[in-house]
């Protein structure tokens, strides 16, 4: 049997990096300063003069930036506060492909049609009847109120 040799020592093992816990929100680039309110009840100063109530206002965090999550990685900036790019355009517009089509019963009224619009000067509700008589002489109109203008003569839809 041969004699036992001595294993070589082994090298130590190198601890483990050091556990981190994460946040449990990611934390702001930027801190807005907070403002404390400060309520001073009324009261006699060191000279004697009385003092009426009074509210004065205090910086209680000047905010600033947030460099140790910058540097972490665990700094983020709200999509509120992103810089959009001019050839993209805003991510608060909805793309045209997304808005609904104007239904047929829709108040709008095109522009080439505007033209055919008469304004009666008949400004009451109580006019009805005199502005029905007005479209019918006018061929077939519709009478339609509106609070601020008044009875309003629409042309026939064949004709908008």
């Amino acid at each position: 049997m041969p004699p036992a040799t001595a294993s070589p020592a082994q090298a130590p093992v190198p601890a483990p990096p050091a556990v981190r816990a994460l946040p449990a929100a990611p934390e702001p680039v930027y801190r807005s300063p907070k403002i404390g309110m400060v309520y001073l009840r009324a009261h006699q100063d060191a000279e004697g003069r009385l003092l009426g109530p009074q509210v004065m206002y205090q910086i209680v965090d000047p905010g600033g930036w947030n460099i140790d999550a910058i540097e972490q990685g665990e700094g983020y900036i709200p999509a509120a506060n992103l810089e959009v790019p001019p050839n993209i355009g805003s991510p608060y517009v909805v793309p045209a492909k997304e808005i609904p089509p104007v239904s047929e019963r829709s108040p709008l009224l095109d522009p080439a049609a505007a033209r055919q619009v008469t304004i009666t000067g008949l400004m009451r509700r109580e006019d009805r009847t005199e502005a029905e008589e007005l479209a019918r002489e006018k061929g077939g109109s519709t009478a339609v109120y509106d609070n601020q203008a008044g009875w309003l003569l629409l042309p026939p839809k064949s004709r908008m």
